[in-house]
């Protein structure tokens, strides 16, 4: 059976002296706020579409006789918390959508949570991250290794 994964790139922040890394920062925000589990139940549907038009695309290639490059070519390997997936990179349809519902702060007004070092404008990429002249951020990208260390991949689980 072949499964979507959804994570990060395990790597380390640099303000924090190589002790967190963003593998430690989704798990604590999935266990806690459930962001990911949340983007995928919202865009399910697209999800789909994204894995069936690539597969399409595939197909398509091979009956044109075309070079397949298969939508899953790109080899990932991967960190959620002491976990590490091995596996194949979907495309970035998905990492992109991700990061556009970060943005948009679907979140948010999904689970009707806040965040309040988001709303007072907390943000590490300032020289002063905790200025009150800073306006308030989207959640989940304070710094932005988070969102963009996001990656989505396929696994063959064969039992």
């Amino acid at each position: 059976m072949v499964t979507l994964n959804l994570g990060v790139v395990d790597v380390a922040y640099s303000d924090a002296d190589g002790a967190t890394t963003t593998g430690d920062v989704a798990q604590y925000i999935e266990n806690d706020y459930h962001v990911m589990r949340t983007f995928l139940e919202l865009h399910e549907d697209e999800i789909g579409d994204f894995l069936a038009n690539a597969m399409a695309d595939e197909i398509e290639s091979l009956a044109q006789g075309k070079p397949v490059i298969p939508f899953a070519s790109r080899d990932v390997t991967t960190t959620l918390g002491d976990r590490v997936i091995e596996g194949q990179s979907v495309n970035g349809r998905i990492e992109e959508a991700f990061r556009d519902y970060l943005d948009s702060r679907e979140w948010q007004t999904t689970s009707g949570q806040t965040i309040d070092a988001a709303d007072a404008g907390v943000s590490h990429k300032k020289k002063h991250p905790n200025s009150s002249k800073n306006k308030a951020r989207a959640a989940f990208v304070d710094t932005g290794l988070y969102q963009a260390s996001f990656r989505a991949w396929l696994t063959n689980d064969e039992s």
